[in-house]
């Protein structure tokens, strides 16, 4: 995601060094505005982003459990707010398989997983090492975090 943000970088330097040089042959007084502006907004713009991610961190916590013999992980990550279930495939050419994916509300000391499947909106819980209402197993499911 941060990738796609920082490429814009180079377009609004582009795009300004492309109006100075339009305006240059039309009011070369005015076209210097527009190559000052091409190194403001350069480096207002690497400011603000740089200091936004330094104020948001990625942040990701892994936790493991099974269900039916089958090996399964929860990933809920902070900025964004999402989360995701993984089947863990033994064969090494495809290690995951997506079960869902969603967004996560942290409301108190609980985390809401919010869930969609099949056109129909379902919730489900994260509260102490616990996951509570996951379709394929209306039990709470005992959690292992994975460092």
């Amino acid at each position: 995601m941060s990738v796609g943000v920082e490429s814009y970088r180079l377009e609004i330097f582009g795009v300004n060094i492309l109006i100075g040089i339009i305006v240059f042959f039309i009011k070369k007084r005015f076209s210097i505005l527009f190559f000052v502006n091409t190194i403001v907004c350069y480096w207002i713009f690497s400011f603000f982003w740089s200091s936004w991610i330094q104020n948001h961190p990625y942040s990701q916590t892994n936790y493991h459990f099974k269900i039916e013999n089958r090996n399964l992980r929860l990933d809920i990550s902070e900025n964004p707010n999402t989360y995701g279930i993984y089947e863990l495939d033994p064969n090494p050419t495809d290690s995951l398989k997506i079960i869902e994916m969603g967004m996560n509300e942290k409301i108190g000391d609980s985390i809401l997983l919010k869930g969609w499947n099949s056109g129909e909106f379902y919730d489900m819980y994260f509260y102490d090492n616990k996951l509570i209402g996951l379709p394929e197993s209306p039990n709470p499911i005992e959690l292992t975090i994975k460092e």
